[in-house]
């Protein structure tokens, strides 16, 4: 969720309510509908990236099943089947519709099933603050062999972890817990985790560690033997909120938002490097205050080869939206700092 959100919250409403009426309120449906979060444009002004749509999901379907709060997703090639996971320990199952030239056309939702530990019982509230995915398995050719991978925020050192999860949403395995999460604030955990070759799973804090620069967070290997200094792009507020694999590379996801009129998404190439580096490249910068409707895009997961879904996190607010929007990266397969 947000970094402070309870604390912002209130002063994104006014901008999402604009955003709201302009729409019509159109999100009160109980299913998806096609939208767009700029003019064609304005679409059209990122050379990094071509845009293939946006579907608003509603609140809750029609049996009543909430969709808001989503945190991550990710993309089981094997099933095509979507997972996504909610900060208040849900999950989701999903399949897509996508037109001739692979553009996001509908939303059917499938199913949805509270988090349970490995004993079957529903994770308690104060532990099910779901804010990572990313799919083990999904893309080997058998079906059946998916394992999920969750990460969870909570209080530095307790409920701040990762586990992985079968499909039906059922504990695996024992949780986790790195040293890499022990300084972390108790909103500002593990928010992001990636698949990276040559390093396995590595997992992003949202915001800089205790006693870190303030423009400075972590990335670290889930075993513990990498870590990475990232920095964070020049806005106030900014904060990591999803990594993907991009080649060899990752793609992170960063959200700022600054009361009472700016929210900031940027999308940014990173290149770890085995020194201990990293390098960075700006692929793009998406900005309320240059006309593009945004919300508060939280997870991002591969759907192709540099093809790519990110969802929104509407807080279970009526003035935000849950968004899920398709892109494909474009740039070439390099980085600068």
């Amino acid at each position: 969720m947000y970094a402070h959100s309870r604390s912002i919250r209130s002063s994104l409403a006014s901008i999402a309510l604009l955003a709201l009426v302009a729409l019509g309120l159109a999100g009160c449906s109980a299913t998806p509908h096609r939208t767009a979060i700029a003019p064609v444009e304005l679409l059209a002004s990122t050379p990094n990236i071509e845009w293939c749509g946006t579907l608003a999901l509603p609140s809750e379907w029609q049996d009543g099943t909430p969709v808001g709060g989503l945190s991550d997703l990710g993309w089981d090639e094997d099933e095509s089947m979507l997972f996504l996971v909610s900060d208040r320990g849900w999950l989701h199952r999903a399949r897509l519709t996508f037109s001739g030239s692979g553009e996001l056309r509908d939303y059917e939702p499938l199913d949805t099933y509270p988090l349970r530990a490995e004993d079957g019982a529903i994770l308690a509230h104060a532990s099910s603050d779901a804010e990572a995915l990313t799919l083990e398995n999904a893309d080997d050719g058998l079906r059946g062999n998916t394992q999920l991978i969750i990460g969870f925020e909570g209080a530095p050192g307790s409920d701040a972890r990762w586990q992985r999860f079968l499909p039906s949403g059922i504990a695996s395995e024992p949780a986790r817990r790195p040293a890499g999460l022990s300084d972390s604030d108790s909103n500002g955990g593990l928010e992001s985790i990636a698949m990276l070759p040559g390093y396995g799973l590595v997992g992003g804090i949202e915001q800089p560690p205790k006693g870190w620069p303030a423009k400075m967070t972590r990335l670290f290997t889930l075993d513990g033997s990498r870590e990475w200094r990232y920095p964070l792009a020049a806005n106030a507020n900014s904060a990591l909120t999803a990594l993907e694999t991009l080649d060899d590379d990752l793609l992170a996801l960063e959200r700022a938002y600054t009361p009472p009129a700016s929210l900031v998404i940027r999308l940014r190439r990173v290149h770890l490097a085995d020194d201990g580096s990293v390098e960075i490249t700006e692929l793009a910068r998406l900005s309320n205050g240059d006309g593009w409707s945004l919300d508060n895009f939280e997870g991002l997961t591969r759907i192709g080869h540099h093809r790519y879904l990110m969802v929104s996190d509407d807080n279970f607010s009526l003035m935000q939206r849950t968004l899920l929007t398709c892109f494909a990266v474009t740039e070439p397969d390099t980085a600068t700092s």
